[in-house]
């Protein structure tokens, strides 16, 4: 899954930058949809388990947040988060300003958990 968003003045913070809690919801929207993909139904915020900022975001930046499951297990999911950065109108370099992994658990109607199908990978070489 992967959500992009030209980042405005009106997501930055008292020092220039982008908000935090912006790019927090970036993730975590990015994160959501993977999960309920992977869940074929809707998913819920768990726990975020790690968020690490590594470089600040401007305005007239544009973030590519790219989410993907790392794990299921029964009724939940741990999905990892990479986010970049690149001028909106440049193609000079992308810069890796922030990571994350989140913890979901799929729901059903109630609200309470359901099971998730499992989470299959292919090895290399083999199709």
């Amino acid at each position: 899954m992967v959500l992009a968003h030209i980042m405005s003045d009106h997501d930055t913070n008292l020092y220039g930058t982008i908000h935090g809690g912006v790019m927090m919801k970036l993730i975590d929207d990015a994160a959501a949809a993977a999960a309920g993909r992977h869940a074929g139904g809707p998913a819920v915020t768990a726990s975020v388990d790690r968020m690490t900022f590594l470089a600040p975001v401007r305005a007239g930046d544009l973030l590519s947040v790219e989410a993907g499951l790392e794990r299921a297990r029964r009724t939940s999911m741990t999905v990892g988060v990479r986010v970049t950065a690149e001028r909106w109108n440049d193609s000079g370099p992308v810069t890796e300003v922030a990571t994350a992994f989140l913890t979901f658990v799929a729901i059903d109607a109630d609200g309470g958990p359901r099971p998730v199908p499992a989470l299959v990978t292919a090895l290399p070489g083999l199709s």
